[in-house]
């Protein structure tokens, strides 16, 4: 078990200097999904061999067309997720930020008093694949004990990964508007449906200074429209910062999907090919004027060069491959812009 402190750290305040040019978002996903429920089909031991594994509660119709995302739940035994994967960044990753909307000011690092605490947020992309381990290894590699993984839920969805910092705050199946709007009870999430006042209380008893960001799958899955997620966006970034107003929020442009009847029965998403990358482009927007010296938003683009065929096991969730590149993006996210001391 790794040791973990609970001493209060403080990040310093950022130059913060955006830019409003960023390359336009691919358009050719072709994405015709739906979501699965909790389980669902994922690969076992340390390859993406294809088998299913029985996941809880089944299929479970969501809001707005499309049932929940597969996923398995937090914390799952070996075999409910992708494992293992290269433990080293790829190189061209580590040369940028993964398409961020602005970086921090080269010219003034981060000080701290303790290891820079970050809180990984999202749905199963986060809670259930294996990007958070592979990213952990990575960063400790390179930065042993100037990082902690923060979060009150803690998973290993059966990575292989050995040791790691397994703290996080992700939920199975949740959508963000439905936390922002305190619906609960719509689906079956793991471990639990959150509240925005769940993520104030994790946010409140962690302390995040650095917090990577991966929502919005699920919204897009059940057809909510681009303003009301990114409405939910906005009002989930001033609550973290109603807890921490100095902390740097890293917002991912969201992974492509494709889901066929044969990854999920009965499912489809036949607006997701164009939905996705239309609050990719939303965010970016958002980034820019939510942006403070204080509390950068920096976009983190995990959606070009990440294919939702072969970088996933089933149209959703990534594999050890699409585990690997959003880790990387992640890794030169956080180190290009100088968050780890």
């Amino acid at each position: 078990m790794i040791q973990k402190t609970n001493t209060h750290r403080w990040l310093s305040r950022y130059a913060f200097c955006a830019t409003a040019a960023l390359g336009a978002l691919a358009l050719g996903c072709s994405s015709s999904k739906s979501n699965s429920g909790q389980g669902g089909t994922s690969s076992t031991g340390g390859g993406d061999n294809g088998g299913s594994t029985a996941g809880q509660g089944g299929m479970t119709q969501g809001q707005g067309g499309g049932a929940p995302e597969a996923s398995s739940p937090v914390g799952g035994s070996p075999g409910s997720s992708d494992s293992g994967g290269s433990t080293s960044a790829d190189a061209s990753a580590e040369g940028n930020t993964g398409g961020s909307v602005g970086v921090l000011d080269a010219s003034r690092e981060a000080t701290h008093d303790g290891p820079v605490r970050i809180m990984a947020v999202g749905d199963s992309i986060t809670a259930a694949t294996c990007w958070r381990g592979l990213l952990w290894q990575h960063l400790n590699q390179n930065y042993a004990s100037k990082f902690d993984f923060v979060g009150t839920l803690m998973g290993d969805p059966g990575c292989g990964l050995g040791t790691y910092d397994q703290d996080n705050q992700g939920y199975s199946s949740s959508l963000l508007t439905e936390v922002v709007a305190g619906i609960t009870t719509a689906r079956t999430c793991q471990p639990t449906c959150p509240s925005l006042n769940t993520f104030q209380t994790a946010f409140t008893t962690t302390m995040p200074d650095v917090v990577l960001i991966h929502y919005g799958t699920n919204d897009v899955w059940n057809a909510k429209p681009t303003s009301q997620i990114i409405g939910a966006y906005s009002t989930f970034i001033d609550t973290m910062r109603g807890v921490n107003p100095n902390a740097v929020l890293l917002v991912a442009q969201i992974i492509p999907m494709n889901v066929t009847n044969t990854t999920c029965a009965n499912c489809s998403c036949p607006g997701c090919a164009t939905a996705i990358p239309a609050f990719n482009s939303a965010l970016v927007t958002l980034a820019a004027s939510k942006s403070t010296d204080a509390s950068p938003v920096i976009v983190v683009d995990q959606y070009t060069g990440f294919d939702a065929v072969q970088d996933t096991r089933d149209g959703v969730h990534p594999n050890n491959q699409g585990s690997q590149k959003m880790a990387d993006r992640w890794y030169a996210a956080l180190t290009s812009n100088f968050l780890i001391p």
